[in-house]
């Protein structure tokens, strides 16, 4: 492998990069070479990102949520060697894989980006019982308080894509937590959002051991739905 430049990034809270005197390092899997460093974040700092996240109210129209996936989509292709090379250093896997994620992820966003437009409401009608009265019952789906995102380290660009782009498309804010073995790729999803138009408080990435973090993404108070892709024990402690 070639000499790289070692990054070091900090956590994406409230529009902030926080960064912490603590690290994690993240290896190249096949050398053992450090590739980055990401803040060994504490409960603390998720904490803070819920609160954000619960506390904030997009006003995002519909078409606004589907211009800024479509164009987290385009970024995506237009950086597709970058993001396939921090996915070969972090991950492990092959270059031609590495690209396939990301034509992968392009495509996730391109298929929100139509969705954000479908009207999610419903109406129903009283009048279908010999009891039932001559009205109409309207819904509407409504954004909830906030939502928890914890991946794995395999396909650290899709898994996270897959969350969040749904979250987007309804309007909904969201705290992620990436593995600690593979957290550069969110990361730097995190700022192509940001450069498409998502207000930062509706996408915020918290890194750090699981004993230190952890458990503030499974129990915290402030979000109402949990998505995790993980192994058994963090579906047992869900």
């Amino acid at each position: 492998m070639t000499t790289i430049e070692v990054r070091h990034e900090g956590m994406r809270i409230g529009g902030q990069t926080v960064f912490t005197d603590k690290v994690i390092e993240v290896r190249y899997p096949y050398t053992g070479e450090v590739v980055g460093t990401v803040p060994a974040g504490t409960a603390e700092h998720a904490r803070r990102a819920f609160e954000i996240a619960a506390n904030y109210r997009s006003k995002l129209t519909r078409y606004e949520r589907s211009q800024i996936l479509k164009r987290a989509g385009e970024i995506i292709g237009e950086r597709r060697d970058y993001l396939a090379r921090w996915l070969v250093l972090e991950l492990g896997i092959c270059w031609q894989h590495a690209v396939y994620e990301t034509k992968r992820a392009q495509d996730v966003y391109t298929f929100a980006a139509a969705q954000a437009l479908q009207d999610d409401g419903q109406i129903f009608s009283c009048d279908l019982t010999h009891n039932g009265k001559d009205r109409k019952i309207y819904t509407k789906r409504e954004p909830v308080r906030a939502i928890s995102a914890i991946t794995p380290f395999n396909h650290p660009l899709n898994m996270v894509s897959h969350k969040i782009a749904p979250s987007i498309a309804t309007n909904n804010c969201m705290v992620c937590k990436p593995t600690e073995l593979t957290p550069l790729t969110a990361l730097t999803l995190a700022d192509i959002l940001y450069e498409a138009g998502l207000p930062p408080e509706m996408f915020q990435v918290v890194t750090g051991l699981p004993q230190d973090i952890g458990d503030e993404m499974i129990p915290n108070l402030h979000f109402d739905i949990i998505t995790f892709t993980r192994g058994v024990p963090v579906g047992e402690m869900i």
